[in-house]
């Protein structure tokens, strides 16, 4: 009954765009507004509008315009993502259609760069050459496989063109500055290019210890740079990449505050100065070759470290953690004329290791566990996508995984010099995450769809073990989901929007298990996510755009010990308005704002962490010069508003940035 009072509504307005799209004619302004954007998070060029499912796409241009800088921002854009650090930016979280991971090792949305997947640790990074950003929604098992339960994160970096170019990035504001810089030499008569860029930030603290009269605590610093070698050969239709990037991110942010009353001026006591360094290094070589029209081969390699050491302030606890990850990929795509088709292998080995380096001044820096995990995962995927009539569309894939998991333990004794004892164990899983969807498409403004698909977070062991309870391995968590959509875009491309009703059943949901203080990741039963997302983009007048999105969202358990409770870090909705401007006789001037609203949610499974609703309101006013560069000044979060982004029952709570009001210049020559 419930679903059928939610569907008749959706139904009805379908039939009533349907109808408006075939009897509508070309009108207002001309040229077209909203170019079609190619999409490439599914594996093969796509329009996105020609999508059975739903997606989301940022230009560079419009990260530049918002002023998003790093990773951990994107849900500055994309309202139906919450991207937020838990203790720090390095165990970021990012919860799609109420799928959110407990486990800081094993995310619930995969990220992807450049078609590499990216390690948990690295999920909060800086952007750097990004040419686009892509959110698929809802499990994409089919085609990426582990991790990938809420959907994917996509970025791709811009491609060098046929002439040098030379572009630059410039933030001041009071706490602080951000610089970013890049050059290219555009590809040469051999077919040659090379890419470069850098950025550096330091900022500030947000942090006053009033009693002790300490100011600016939670200060941090950032310093990353990539190098890139282009190949384009003039005699056979072939393209080679090899990609160097680092990434060197320190600070003190690791302070809580009071989970109520909230206050910037008043921090929880610390037994030792937090501090946290962590090194991102990764290299990557890709490769596509076209024998004919109609196939293309693409082969990536690519190797990524993350090494981390942290103390933890409120108990004084060292730790140093090391992740790796080696990935192949090898697939072959087809594009027909009724047919498309991507089909691969791909496997991957990952390694992870933590040490408790000590347990700090009170247990007399006696040294802790040390957990080492092995993982190996491999996979053959393919998906298809078939126009079987005039008006209607089938897609259909799989993917067939295995992973193997092996885990080794050592405890040591109370100097942390001498092996006491070496614990071991070892786990296989497999899966078969399908994908179905049918399309019907009345004209060529209008798309609607159904699919049905699967996503998996693998089983394995406990990346941080404290016991011999976390040998006991856990089992995989599978999401099931069911989808319909509605995709419409005015003949003259004024106007487009988007609709989706979505429900996720999920199975074996991973989490922490047992009392506080002894806590296992195990299985804590299963949850449902019921949803629906709207997103819509139109032309106000010449010059003028309004981006509107959001979506509602119910996750909570249905079995086990948290049965009833709302899922952790799952807001019932989240919205985003958004006006951009061009004005002046060179449409020199471009305006800004934007108003982004997050519901209430839960920091904890016992549901007794609460945040409540609240909104961020930001604004920017660019001046475009006719010599390649641009000026103008931004104001994030300019209410001011006091919010969590993280909450411990044990140690606190941490807060969302504060106001920040600078000045930007951009370069592009």
């Amino acid at each position: 009954m419930i679903k059928q009072k939610v569907l008749t509504p959706v139904i009805a307005v379908a039939a009533a765009v349907i109808v408006d799209g075939a009897q509508a004619v070309s009108g207002g302004e001309d040229g077209v507004f909203l170019e079609p954007i190619t999409v490439t998070a599914t594996k093969r060029p796509e329009s996105d509008f020609d999508i059975a499912g739903s997606v989301d796409v940022e230009s560079r241009e419009q990260l530049v315009e918002a002023v998003v800088n790093d990773t951990d921002e994107l849900d500055r854009l994309f309202p139906e993502l919450l991207s937020v650090g838990r203790s720090s930016r390095v165990y970021n979280i990012m919860t799609l259609r109420g799928q959110a991971s407990a486990d800081f090792f094993s995310p619930s949305t995969s990220f992807y760069l450049d078609g590499v997947p990216q390690l948990p640790h690295a999920f909060g990074q800086t952007l750097q050459e990004v040419g686009q950003v892509e959110l698929l929604k809802g499990p994409q098992g089919a085609i990426y496989g582990r991790g990938a339960l809420g959907g994917v994160l996509s970025i791709t970096s811009r491609r060098p063109g046929t002439e040098p170019e030379l572009w630059g990035n410039v933030q001041g504001f009071e706490r602080g500055y951000r610089v970013r810089a890049g050059a290219s030499t555009g590809f040469d008569r051999n077919g040659l290019a090379i890419q470069g860029s850098m950025m550096r930030a330091d900022e500030d603290g947000t942090l006053d210890d009033a009693m002790n009269g300490r100011d600016d605590l939670d200060d941090r610093q950032n310093t990353a740079g990539r190098l890139s070698i282009h190949y384009m050969s003039e005699n056979l239709p072939l393209e080679m990449r090899l990609k160097a990037r680092a990434e060197r991110y320190s600070s003190h942010e690791e302070y809580y505050v009071p989970y109520s009353p909230l206050s910037r001026s008043q921090v929880e006591p610390v037994v030792k100065t937090p501090w946290l360094e962590r090194k991102i290094k990764d290299v990557s070589w890709d490769l596509e070759y076209s024998p004919n029209a109609d196939w293309t081969i693409t082969g990536v390699l690519a190797r990524q470290t993350v090494d981390l050491e942290r103390t933890f302030a409120p108990y004084g606890v060292d730790t140093v953690e090391a992740q790796s990850s080696n990935y192949a990929e090898l697939r072959a795509n087809y594009e027909g004329v009724a047919l498309t088709a991507v089909m691969g292998i791909s496997a991957q080995r990952l390694r992870f290791e933590y040490q408790d380096v000590n347990y700090g001044e009170a247990a007399g820096y006696m040294g802790g566990p040390y957990t080492e995990n092995e993982i190996l995962n491999y996979a053959l995927f393919a998906d298809t996508n078939y126009r079987f009539a005039e008006h209607w569309e089938v897609s259909l894939g799989t993917r067939v995984a295995r992973e193997d998991a092996e885990v080794t333990m050592l405890m040591p004794d109370a100097n942390g010099s001498d092996v006491m004892q070496t614990y071991t164990n070892d786990e296989s899983f497999t899966s078969v995450t399908p994908r179905f969807a049918l399309a019907w498409l009345p004209n060529d403004q209008v798309r609607l769809w159904a699919a049905v698909g699967r996503g998996f977070k693998p089983g394995g062991f406990n990346k941080a073990g404290t016991s011999d309870a976390d040998l006991v391995a856990y089992d995989s968590e599978i999401a099931t989901n069911f989808e319909i959509g509605l995709r419409w875009r005015s003949p003259e491309r004024r106007y487009q929007a988007e609709a989706t009703l979505y429900a996720i059943d999920s199975q074996d949901v991973q989490g922490w298990i047992g009392p506080a203080g002894l806590q296992i990741l195990s299985n804590m039963g299963d949850a449902t996510s019921r949803g629906m997302e709207l997103q819509a983009k139109m032309r106000l007048a010449e010059g003028q755009t309004l981006t509107l999105g959001g979506m509602v969202n119910r996750s909570r358990y249905t079995s086990g010990e948290f049965d009833g409770k709302d899922v952790a870090y799952t807001p019932g909705y989240s919205a985003l308005v958004a006006w951009d401007g061009i004005f002046g006789a060179r449409e020199q001037w471009r305006p800004r704002i934007a108003l982004r609203a997050t519901g209430p949610h839960y920091f904890d499974t016992e549901n007794d962490l609460r945040q409540s609703a609240y909104a961020l309101l930001e604004a920017s006013l660019m001046w475009h010069s006719k010599h390649g560069f641009e000026l103008g000044v931004y104001g994030r979060n300019l209410t001011d508003e006091l919010y969590r982004v993280y909450g411990n029952s044990a140690v606190g709570a941490q807060l969302g940035a504060p106001r920040e009001i600078g000045v930007q210049l951009n370069v592009e020559i």
